[in-house]
Formats: C-alpha cells, sequence, structure tokens
C-alpha cells in the first residue's frame, strides 16, 4: 500500500508541473511583415494514437490519444515575407532557449485565432504587425502543426513603431 500512495504522489507533482513542462519556453516574436497570403483555417482532432515506448514512459505498451477528443481551433493562417522582427521578453530576463529572430525576407505562416474578416488586410500585399504567443499544452500535443505558431495582430501603433 505504501508503494501506491508513493506512485500517487510523484504522479501528482508530475501532472501539477505538466503545465509549466509543456509551455513555449521561447519568447515571444514581433514583427512588422508584408502579407502575401491569408485564408481561413480549421484544425480539428483526430484520434490518432501512440505508444511511446519504454524510452518515454518506461516498460509498458499503453496507447495515449495523442489530442483531446473534439479540440478544434478555427481562425486563420496569415501568410507573409519578414519586414523586421525582435525577440518581446515578458520580464527582465532576456533569453531565447534556442530561437532566432525572423529574417528580413525570409517567408512564415502563424495561425491568428480570430475570422479572417477581423484579421486580413482588404488587399494584399499589406503591411501588418503580428507577434507570436506562447503556447501551453498539457500531456497532448498542441493542435496546431508544430511550424505554424499561434499569434496575434498587432494594432496599437506605439508596440508597432518600437518594432521599427
Amino acid at each position: 500500500m505504501k508503494g501506491r500512495a508513493t506512485c500517487a504522489v510523484i504522479l501528482s507533482a508530475l501532472l501539477v508541473n505538466s503545465a509549466d513542462a509543456q509551455c513555449s519556453n521561447q519568447p515571444p516574436i514581433l514583427a512588422r511583415v508584408m502579407v502575401q497570403g491569408c485564408v481561413a483555417a480549421s484544425f480539428e482532432a483526430t484520434d490518432v494514437t501512440f505508444a511511446p515506448g519504454p524510452e518515454f514512459a518506461g516498460p509498458h505498451t499503453d496507447v495515449w490519444h495523442m489530442y483531446h477528443a473534439g479540440d478544434k481551433r478555427s481562425g486563420t493562417v496569415v501568410t507573409f515575407s519578414v519586414i523586421t522582427s525582435k525577440f518581446v521578453w515578458p520580464g527582465a530576463d532576456h533569453w531565447t532557449n534556442g530561437a532566432r529572430l525572423w529574417a528580413k525576407g525570409e517567408i512564415h505562416s502563424v495561425f491568428v485565432q480570430r475570422v479572417p474578416a477581423d484579421t486580413c488586410p482588404r488587399a494584399l500585399p499589406a503591411r501588418l504587425s503580428v507577434q507570436t504567443q506562447p503556447e501551453c499544452f498539457d500531456m497532448f500535443h498542441n493542435i496546431l502543426p508544430g511550424t505554424i505558431p499561434l499569434a496575434v495582430v498587432i494594432t496599437d501603433n506605439s508596440v508597432i513603431d518600437s518594432a521599427r
């Protein structure tokens, strides 16, 4: 019985700390961009499972679901070329944890969790400012593809001007 109690305490500690362990640990990027494409997009969970293997989960053959059943994100995928970019640190610590700024001229896409009518410029190409957002998720995987970060469109001119 003592072994079960110890396992329960360890499992509880892992679950409580899992949100911190699964949050993006890179600073947001604020960028002035030239929008080349802007389309509606939805990402929905599938019933895909995986068996992590002993190197991750010990010597058992449990199968885990990759996504929460019914998860869905709808919004807009914005594709652009970078004009300028800078890191935006949330506190006094200036850390990158391996992240790199987007270089001028690079093509990137971000997902904005708003409808295209509230996100896209009326005519393309057009200038816009975007800021990536930290992503947190539990033992399930983030439903967005790893190559398309979550972002917001920045409309505050004082923030945009400071990115120049």
